[in-house]
Formats: C-alpha cells, structure tokens, sequence
C-alpha cells in the first residue's frame, strides 16, 4: 500500500493514465538490482529513487576519487575517500526515505553473481569494461532475467535490453570482446555522456517495471554527442551464439583461470613465490602509485614481450582490471605459460592495506 505522503509525493506520475496508482504499486515492490555506482549508475539511481523503486541494490568495491566527479553526480568533494555504496546509501536516503537501498561492498565475480542476482528482478549494468558485462549478461540469461545494457565511451554510447531468454542476447550483438571499448579511466570521457546513458537505462527499467512503451529489445540504440546524432540498430539472433543457441554456459565464462585477487597475490608474495608483477598503467599512474611492478604501459607491450620471460608467473594490473585483461589475453595469445589478471587492480590491491 501507498501512504499519504508516498501519494503526494509520485502525485506528477499518479496522474499518468498509464501508471496511476496501481502502478506507482509495481514500482514500490520492484526489486532492482545497479551494478556500478559510478557515471551511468549515479543518475540512474537518482532516477530509480525519485520514482519510488521500493527495492535498490548497489554493487560496487571503490571508494570515491576525485577524478570521479566530473561525471558521477551522485558525489561531492568531501566525499573522496569514502566508500561509494556507503555514500550512495545515504544520498538516496536523503532523496527519497521511504524506499530500501542494499549494498555490496564488494566486486561481482563468478562465485557471488548467482546469488545476488537471483535476489533481483532487473539487472542494470552500469560497469564500465567488457569482462563485467559478459558475467553480468551470461547469468541474467540462465537466470531469465531482464538485463539493461549500457556502454560509453569518450562521446559516444550505446544502450539496449534484452529480456533474459527471450530474443537475441549480448553476445550476438558481441561475439568477441570489443577491442577498442576500454573503461574511461583510460580513453577519458565527456562528463554529460554517462548522465545521458544513465537516465535511458533508467528509463527502460521503469518501463519494464510498468509494461509500458516500447522497449529497447532486439534494438541498439547508439548516440555521437559530438554530432547530436541518435541512430538504432536492429540486433538479430547470430545462429552460431554460444550463449542462446548453442547453450555453452561454461565455455564463455571469462577466462577463470587466469585471474588472482588481491588478497591470494599478497599471501604468494609473502610466501616469497617467483611472481613477476607487470604494471601496463600510464607512466603517470605508475609514478603516482606502485607496489613493485615493471612499468609496461598497455600501448607499448606488443612491441617489448622480449623483455618478458614466457615461463615466469606473471601477474598484470592495472588500475581497475579492464587493461591488464587486455594484457593477458595479449601474452597468452603469445604462448606465455602462467599469466594471470589482478582482479580489480590497483584498486583492490589498496584496500588490502
């Protein structure tokens, strides 16, 4: 039920013909769940807030940096350094109290994806690298649950939803990795381009949640802010998916093998293990922040594998984990024997300590 307040305050969207109260309702008991709190989940989850979205999850393991507030609004100045799903909570709180916000301090992986997800009705995926999408789609499917996709880049994006097992599913769409979507950190971005993305994969969840509209199945819609110009795609089932045709579930997951955490990759360094650690950050990172890896900077490691040894342990990172995934596909693709992944980076090798 609705109280009094809860009516006055969704009164613009009660007079909604389409939503009234029956369905403001259905958005009171929706169960979202955000992974990502930063440029697209910022203002998607003010907007899930302010419509009343009764249910939020948040997963993300950062904390706020100062080069975040350019785009991710849901922050401010004194906040860096804080955990972002602590900060997020109780903005949204502020924003709107009569709606429960969950949080996971932590990174979804392959062990905990399953269960969280499972937990949710819609899924926004509001990360910012290929690997994350590809767990998050792959378990929305054998889930059947609707997944709202949405990637930008330096001025442009693109946006689409697709409905667990219903149609044609991501990897269609992307068959292979992209190999020119990096995260933001990297190729940089225009502060205004994740809000835009942010606010339409809002819009589609609560569209999903109401029934309402035509959503964006089966279709992509892309959008060059340079240009001001939106077109859509039409997005077809690939008759060779491995993911909704061929039913390969454990053939695509993300290369399990081939990623350390934080916390195993300190206890083999105590343990005096021979790990060669390979840092494919900037120069600039590198001199900013290191814990003793060799500077190779991404851009560069095609041309300097000489310098590695193919029979070592070696261990990328980078900031977040997007680049150095980059770097060991590179170096296994170049016949290096133990190579593996630093999942999320500088980032989570921090917050060991």
């Amino acid at each position: 039920m609705l109280t009094s307040d809860e009516i006055n305050r969704y009164s613009a969207q009660l007079k909604l013909d389409q939503i009234g109260l029956n369905g403001q309702r259905h958005l009171k008991n929706a169960r979202v769940l955000c992974v990502g709190a930063g440029g697209l989940g910022s203002p998607l989850l003010l907007y899930l807030a302010a419509a009343g979205v009764g249910t939020i999850g948040i997963i993300d393991a950062d904390s706020v940096e100062l080069s975040n507030l350019q785009r991710q609004i849901l922050y401010q100045h004194r906040q860096v350094g804080q955990q972002k799903t602590l900060v997020a909570k109780k903005q949204l709180k502020k924003l709107n109290p009569y709606i429960k916000i969950i949080t996971y301090n932590q990174r979804i992986n392959q062990q905990n994806a399953k269960a969280i997800i499972t937990e949710y009705d819609i899924l926004a995926d509001c990360t910012d690298n290929f690997p994350s999408k590809y767990l998050l789609h792959d378990h929305c499917f054998y889930l059947n649950k609707p997944y709202v996709f949405a990637s930008v880049s330096q001025y442009a994006g693109q946006c689409s939803v697709f409905l667990g097992q219903q149609g044609p599913c991501l990897r269609c769409l992307f068959p292979k990795q992209p190999s020119l979507m990096q995260d933001c950190s990297q190729t940089g971005v225009l502060g205004v381009l994740p809000g835009l993305f942010g606010i339409i994969q809002a819009t589609e969840v609560i569209k999903l949640i109401l029934k309402l509209g035509n959503l964006l199945v089966s279709r992509l819609l892309m959008i060059d802010i340079l240009a001001m110009k939106f077109r859509e795609y039409q997005i077809t089932q690939n008759p060779d998916c491995e993911c909704c045709v061929k039913n390969n579930f454990h053939r695509i997951k993300e290369m399990p093998h081939h990623t350390i955490s934080a916390q195993e990759l300190q206890q083999r360094l105590t343990d005096q293990q021979d790990i060669f650690l390979l840092d494919v950050r900037s120069p600039e990172e590198h001199q900013h922040y290191n814990f003793g890896g060799t500077l190779i900077p991404l851009s560069e490691l095609p041309h300097r594998l000489a310098e590695l040894n193919p029979n070592q342990t070696i261990v990328v990172y980078c900031h977040s984990g997007v680049r150095s995934l980059h770097a060991v596909q590179l170096l296994l693709r170049a016949q290096f024997k133990s190579v593996m992944n630093l999942e999320g980076g500088v980032v989570a090798w921090r917050a060991l300590s």
